[in-house]
């Protein structure tokens, strides 16, 4: 009896061991799939469906009852909507080199409270911000800095300009920077792993989030699914790691969206809640991966609920301001282009 006794618990541990095991790479790094406690499909009300508006969308912002998004048509940057109606009221920001022109940029960022849209011109590497209203009367916005080295993102926080650098061989861990009000330049480095090459593979693909309050940051690889969480309210200093989903590559050794999973494209943050566009591996599929999810995480990486849609992708997401509603920009089975919400309280 005691023999047979200590073989189960033998056996017992070498299931436990392997089921460890299986979800441990090289680097000795455990993954864990997220289970959410609420698993839901949900319809999203379409707003505007707009098969002419371009597969390149950039950004979306909800402003008095308005939606502000980036992406480039006839010459112009940013363009406004009646978040209602769908209506399309204007356009403004010009492609160009001229005073208040940029070239190219991959963001915009929206102060509610002082009414001002900022932007960073990627090629420039130039920093524009001005009042939004006057925007899109036709006055251009005025240049704000241009000192910010070789950042690829910056954002006007309360603290000061923090910023995402790539990394570069001569230092391999430069990432965050953030530029004080009061001049001082703190930095963060390292990422959660130490393969140079992979950080270097998928840095481009980071995303980033911002609490309301400005307090805390979020950041997670597109490929795979891995999510930081930062304290930024008197530097740079991360509190939490989650290790959800491997990044897998394929043959050419880039990374593989449809292997590992478009994890998060894009975040929008409450002071309570992470929303993030979602996507998972499909490891069956030869087409270009789906992100048709909104996952909802808190502030220490848990994740709470999922929406599933039956649309191709969700592209970018903003909150309006009693964060009753979600806006979404995405892409439907027919590849129009759509702009849609979601009630959250229902």
């Amino acid at each position: 009896m005691k023999s047979k006794l200590i073989l189960k618990i033998f056996l017992f541990i070498l299931i436990i061991t392997g089921s460890i095991c299986c979800n441990q790479n090289k680097s000795g790094i455990v993954y864990s799939e997220p289970v959410f406690p609420i698993d839901k499909k949900v319809e999203l009300e379409m707003v505007l469906v707009d098969p002419i508006m371009p597969n390149v969308l950039l950004d979306i912002e909800f402003f008095k009852g308005k939606l502000v998004l980036m992406y480039q048509m006839d010459n112009r940057f940013v363009h406004l909507y009646d978040a209602e109606t769908g209506e399309k009221l204007s356009s403004a920001l010009r492609y160009g080199q001229g005073p208040g022109e940029i070239i190219g940029a991959i963001n915009f960022w929206l102060n509610r409270d002082t009414e001002t849209l900022s932007v960073f011109d990627i090629i420039s590497r130039k920093f524009f911000s001005g009042n939004i209203d006057s925007l899109f009367n036709g006055i251009n916005l005025s240049l704000l800095n241009d000192d910010f080295g070789k950042a690829i993102q910056v954002f006007p926080l309360q603290q000061g300009y923090l910023t995402f650098e790539i990394p570069n061989v001569e230092n391999q861990k430069k990432r965050y920077f953030m530029k004080k009000q009061d001049g001082e330049v703190l930095e963060y480095e390292g990422y959660p792993y130490t393969d140079f090459d992979l950080i270097r593979k998928i840095s481009l693909s980071y995303k980033m989030g911002f609490s309301k309050d400005e307090t805390k940051m979020v950041a997670a690889t597109s490929p795979g699914l891995i999510l930081e969480i930062f304290d930024i309210i008197n530097g740079i200093k991360k509190t939490q790691t989650r290790y959800f989903r491997e990044i897998l590559f394929d043959n050419d050794g880039h990374p593989s969206f449809t292997k590992s999973g478009a994890g998060i494209t894009d975040f929008y943050c409450s002071d309570k809640y992470i929303y993030a566009t979602f996507g998972e591996p499909e490891p069956y599929s030869n087409t270009n991966s789906r992100y048709n999810n909104i996952a909802v995480f808190d502030w220490e990486g848990n994740p709470l609920k999922i929406f599933r849609t039956n649309y191709r992708r969700l592209y970018k997401i903003c909150l309006d301001d009693e964060e009753r509603f979600l806006y979404i920009l995405g892409e439907d089975e027919e590849w129009n282009r759509f702009i849609a919400k979601l009630d959250l309280t229902k």
